[in-house]
């Protein structure tokens, strides 16, 4: 997992791709299906607003979960309250010693430091999603894969629609990569397993970004066995 500190610079460096968004390519489409450039800086605002609150009840002993403001307006007037709500969140960051020992999100309490797993992730996976819209493809940090594959292997197994027969085990694998999950007494949970169908990747980005429904079978940089391509079926989020 990511220290604090390794949490801290890796949220201000991928949140800042979308503060320094240029007006003209707000209107831009992103994969993120029917969100333009300017929506995805919205939920960004909402997302980093949320988190920094969460923060900072952990961090004060207050009951409740984190919440957050979705700013209305136009392009400048989002990017603006992204970058207070950044910064908001990046101060919490750099006082996360004195967290509390859980963080709690809407979708409940989480233990805090797998909550800077999941405040990074977030970051990095939204910077990608910006840079794809702006036609740039960079490969995610390091700081992002590990974070990523960290939240992953405990949040797919719960976000699962579809169980396959027992005894299946998937792997995503790529460089440093190596996600395994695998059907027991049925339902799915992270096991460490010979996998009996594969997701393969020449890089961490091109499994993540598959696993994340980014991608689908088909990118060139990844091998699917036949019996792994129902993965997002089994997995339909995050």
């Amino acid at each position: 997992m990511l220290t604090a500190v390794q949490a801290r610079e890796a949220v201000a460096r991928c949140w800042a791709v979308l503060e320094a968004l240029p007006d003209d390519a707000l209107g831009r489409p992103t994969r993120c299906t029917g969100w333009t450039l300017l929506d995805l800086a919205r939920h960004g605002a909402w997302g980093t607003s949320m988190e920094a609150d969460a923060l900072r009840r952990s961090r004060l002993g207050e009951p409740g979960s984190g919440e957050g403001s979705e700013p209305a307006g136009d392009g400048p007037e989002v990017l603006a309250a992204l970058r207070s709500s950044v910064a908001a969140l990046v101060g919490e960051l750099d006082r996360a010693a004195e967290l509390g020992d859980t963080v709690e999100i809407p979708f409940g309490a989480i233990p805090a430091p797998f909550a800077l797993q999941v405040f990074t992730m977030e970051a990095g996976v939204h910077a990608d999603d910006a840079l794809a819209a702006l036609g740039r493809d960079e490969p995610l940090g390091a700081d992002v894969v590990t974070a990523t594959s960290v939240v992953l292997a405990a949040v797919l197994p719960a976000l699962a629609a579809e169980v396959p027969a027992p005894g299946t085990v998937v792997g995503v694998t790529g460089p440093t990569v190596d996600l395994r999950l695998g059907v027991v007494d049925g339902a799915w949970q992270a096991v460490d397993a010979t996998p009996t169908v594969s997701v393969r990747g020449t890089s961490d980005t091109a499994v993540l970004r598959f696993a994340l429904g980014r991608t689908d079978a088909d990118d060139p940089a990844l091998t699917v066995d036949e019996g792994a391509r129902p993965f997002k079926a089994w997995f339909p989020g995050p």
